[in-house]
């Protein structure tokens, strides 16, 4: 060291806290403008029907997807997600994304009706229903692209 002296740095504990790991601090604003490019991005890539589904109105899924900042034992984090469920209480958004395989539909009640209004218009009732599956429509993932070069 030149002249024989040495650098000294005090880290005031408490401010390094709230920046790296505070809800106002400069990571948590990233995180957060993070989290809304990602959602925007996957509402923009969410399938949306004319019709709705399920029995639930058209936009369903794309009007619940969202950020929320959470902070675990590592630190901070943000987490885009849809709580978007099926009318059996089943991630909705999740099936979307990576698609079904062909299952079985019952009725709630045991001695109820499954109905829903076909492609025709017409309302159709069935005890059972032998689904084929749904194919995959990614849209959370293909949004993580979004935060390339942002």
């Amino acid at each position: 060291m030149a002249g024989g002296r040495g650098v000294h740095v005090d880290f005031d504990e408490a401010e390094l806290q709230q920046l790296l790991h505070g809800p106002d601090g400069p990571v948590a604003r990233h995180l957060a403008r993070c989290g809304e490019i990602v959602t925007q991005g996957a509402k923009r890539r969410a399938p949306v029907s004319s019709r709705g589904s399920g029995g639930r109105p058209s936009g369903y899924l794309r009007s619940k997807i969202g950020w929320q900042l959470g902070r675990d034992a590592i630190g901070l984090y943000v987490e885009v997600a849809s709580p978007a469920r099926t009318p059996q209480g089943e991630p909705y958004g999740l099936f979307v994304e990576v698609g079904t395989r062909p299952h079985v539909i019952r009725p709630k009640n045991p001695n109820g009706w499954l109905r829903w209004a076909g492609s025709d218009g017409k309302v159709h009732l069935a005890k059972v229903v032998h689904h084929p599956g749904t194919r995959a429509q990614p849209h959370l993932r293909p949004a993580l692209e979004d935060l390339r070069g942002a």
